[in-house]
């Protein structure tokens, strides 16, 4: 699910405008505490997600304005999502010692993802399925 395609209320969102590079470890503790009701592996996916969606958008566009987490129950699915401003289309690539490892991961930990446009930039997302923990 897209930002435009849920409500925006339902959306749990980090303002990263003008955070360096540094920010990406709060980040990822951040959509960690977002995810507590998922089980480990599907936490763990997520926030590999979110760390590749972040670094591109430091490497690539200039730096991320928002990190978005929407999670829906039924059926289980996270969307991770990163605004930024840049104009480049993130592409998937042969890895080399210069890197390209990142969207291979968002690829291979995703049940989809993409990029959506927009006039001040654009939003890439992952769609992660999982399950919800029973604490019973």
């Amino acid at each position: 699910m897209s930002w435009s395609e849920a409500n925006p209320a339902e959306w749990q969102v980090l303002d990263l405008a003008g955070a360096d590079l540094s920010a990406l470890t709060e980040a990822r503790h951040w959509a960690e505490a977002q995810l507590a009701a998922l089980g480990d592996r599907e936490i763990i996916d997520a926030v590999i997600v979110v760390g590749e969606l972040l670094d591109n958008a430091y490497q690539h566009a200039g730096g991320p304005r928002q990190l978005r987490i929407y999670h829906r129950a039924t059926p289980c699915e996270v969307t991770v999502a990163v605004a930024d401003s840049g104009a480049g289309e993130p592409q998937v690539r042969a890895p080399d010692r210069g890197g390209g490892r990142g969207l291979l991961l968002v690829d291979q930990l995703c049940s989809a993802w993409g990029v959506s446009r927009h006039d001040d930039g654009k939003l890439v997302w992952g769609r992660v399925d999982c399950e919800e923990v029973d604490d019973t």
